[in-house]
């Protein structure tokens, strides 16, 4: 989720370049690192690369605590990768004016060495806890940006390609008494990149589509 901000934030930047005339465009990629860049650092700046959480504990309740009340802790959270935005290709076409822009994250890791939370709904109680790690590697995403200059800059068209090379889940769950870490780590494990593999054409196309939208509203 964090790398969709990250990369919304990059795109708002590219799509706010000064118009300048096409002799100056052979400039843009350079601008467009430049935007890379910036963004790189205002993650960093955020604390979320790398995020570190030593121990946060939190609870609550309302008035009558039978009705709802719950309290949890968390040990030693960890994210690291979201900075590391690789560009692996960036052309800018002056005769065409077609931006193409490949992005990669090449490996994002999380892990938490303890966490548990326990909660009172009338008078039922609940209880979870977990630990582990997830790793994600080669998450991508290749651009076609046909841009329109005349009259002003406008964006005609975004092509998307999107991938995932893998997830590795070992994370161990319980809740309500019940292990599920085998659920859970084939879910990450298997089943988000193959219903990423079945619906990569949908998904392609609705990243186009507010990448479209959001381009367009900041050259607005």
């Amino acid at each position: 989720m964090k790398f969709v901000v990250a990369f919304t934030l990059l795109v708002a930047s590219i799509s706010a370049l000064p118009q300048e005339p096409v002799a100056e465009r052979f400039l843009i990629t350079d601008q467009i690192i430049s935007a890379i860049e910036d963004v790189i650092q205002d993650i960093k700046d955020a604390g979320l690369d790398p995020l570190h959480i030593k121990r946060e504990a939190a609870e609550y309740a309302l008035p009558v605590p039978v009705i709802f009340n719950a309290a949890g802790f968390v040990d030693e959270l960890l994210c690291t990768g979201l900075s590391n935005i690789v560009i692996n290709h960036i052309n800018y076409d002056t005769l065409n004016f077609r931006l193409t822009l490949d992005l990669e994250l090449p490996h994002i890791h999380f892990s938490i060495g303890s966490a548990a939370g326990e909660a009172v709904v009338f008078d039922n109680k609940l209880s979870a806890e977990g630990s582990g790690s997830v790793d994600i590697r080669g998450l991508r995403v290749r651009l076609v940006i046909r841009v329109g200059i005349f009259g002003g800059i406008t964006i005609r068209n975004v092509d998307t390609d999107s991938s995932l090379l893998g997830i590795n889940s070992n994370l161990r769950l319980r809740l309500l008494g019940y292990d599920l870490s085998a659920q859970l780590n084939k879910f990450l494990g298997e089943t988000v990149q193959k219903t990423h593999t079945d619906f990569k054409r949908d998904i392609d196309e609705l990243i186009s589509i507010v990448l479209l939208d959001v381009i367009n509203e900041n050259i607005l």
